[in-house]
């Protein structure tokens, strides 16, 4: 049935129509505002769990950074110590060179000496460095020949001494005693295999003093200073008669 309204009128709004237009609102505004609580938890959550990292991260990075400084000052130090390794290597082995190239006079006095402790008769008197070359000349008296000749084949022969050279022999019969006078040239060889220690020049004494090599006795050994000799050596004098 069709109904007219003759008043003109808008007819009152009923009460179904009128609470229905709230609720919609209202349901908005809660979602909304939960919507931002929930945001800003997960916010706060995760830069609660990005600040916990990046302290974790910058404590790891002190951390390295002093580790590092540490390792620097032990590499510095290594490093001090490897050059003062190197430098206590280089005089090790500058000492043991000169100790491997040193031949002191004691090695030739004791080799000479247990030469002429084989023989007998036979006195020497000087040795010196030869004017050329790395020998040395040694000058003595026997009594006899063939204890000369068994210095020279006990010089030959010892293995300590090389290129034994009779350079000069005759007789000397002063004061009606006769014995033989000789020079002999010859090179030591050391054990190390260097040099002589009689090799170069002789320095010069001054005037007045005695020889470098002092008389030498039966045992091959110098005399203590202030003692005599065993047996002196009579004194040298001008030949007379010469064995060629």
């Amino acid at each position: 049935m069709i109904k007219i309204n003759l008043l003109g009128s808008a007819p009152p709004p009923s009460s179904a129509s009128s609470g229905g237009t709230p609720a919609p609102k209202a349901t908005q505004a809660l979602v909304f505002v939960g919507a931002l609580i929930i945001s800003f938890g997960i916010v706060g959550v995760m830069y609660e769990v990005w600040t916990n990292q990046i302290a974790t991260l910058q404590k790891k990075r002190d951390q390295e950074r002093l580790r590092t400084q540490e390792l620097a000052l032990v590499q510095a130090q290594n490093q001090k110590y490897q050059e003062h390794l190197q430098d206590l290597e280089t005089r090790i082995d500058t000492i043991q060179a000169l100790q491997n190239s040193r031949v002191g006079p004691v090695q030739l006095m004791n080799a000479l000496g247990n030469v002429v402790n084989k023989t007998s008769d036979v006195f020497l008197y000087t040795l010196t460095p030869a004017p050329v070359g790395d020998g040395f000349l040694l000058k003595g008296q026997s009594n006899t020949v063939a204890s000369m000749a068994n210095l020279l084949a006990s010089l030959k022969n010892s293995g300590t001494f090389e290129g034994v050279q009779l350079d000069q022999f005759y007789q000397d019969d002063k004061e009606d005693r006769l014995t033989y006078k000789f020079s002999l040239s010859c090179q030591f060889k050391s054990p190390t295999g260097v040099a002589s220690p009689t090799s170069g020049a002789a320095p010069e004494a001054p005037p007045g003093t005695a020889p470098a090599a002092g008389p030498v006795g039966a045992s091959g050994k110098p005399p203590l200073p202030g003692t005599a000799p065993a047996q002196a050596a009579p004194p040298q004098s001008q030949p007379q008669k010469r064995l060629e």
